[in-house]
């Protein structure tokens, strides 16, 4: 007979049995003119804190954290840079590892992402593959008129 176990209960035999988890925090500083908008979002795990759906000019942190239960965690955040044909997209990937480098990637482009979950995943390999860093810090992205930081932890 199968047996049906709560996601609490699964979250407590996670703990229980120290199943390895990655949680990670993005934060973005909008130093810019331009009002960020429309979220979209891409990434495994849980949402713990969701993005913010706006971010007004000039603001302090707007934080988003997820978490990844046995996998690193890897993702993508969209915001439409309004006013503009534009879009911020800020990746990630963070393997469960800690030996192995956290990666970031903060890129403006003309693209808007794809509705479709798949092709979103394909859209965030290929702009991070291209554009990821190794950062320690923030990385900061000048565009023209545009300026935002994103700053990414992980625990």
């Amino acid at each position: 007979m199968d047996e049906v176990i709560k996601v609490d209960d699964a979250v407590t035999l996670a703990t229980k049995f120290r199943i390895p988890k990655r949680t990670i925090l993005i934060s973005i500083v909008n130093e810019s003119k331009y009002t960020l908008t429309n979220v979209s979002m891409y990434f495994n795990g849980t949402s713990i804190n969701p993005a913010s759906p706006n971010i007004a000019p000039f603001t302090d942190l707007s934080n988003a954290r997820f978490e990844a239960t046995l996998n690193g965690t890897k993702g993508m955040l969209c915001y439409q840079i309004e006013g503009t044909p534009n879009y911020l997209l800020i990746s990630w990937k963070v393997p469960l590892l800690r030996h192995r480098k956290n990666e970031l990637c903060v890129h403006v482009c003309t693209n808007r992402p794809p509705k479709k979950q798949k092709e979103k995943n394909i859209f965030r390999k290929h702009i991070h593959k291209k554009y990821k860093k190794f950062p320690d810090e923030s990385i900061q992205i000048d565009h023209y008129d545009f300026r935002v930081s994103a700053t990414m932890s992980s625990e």
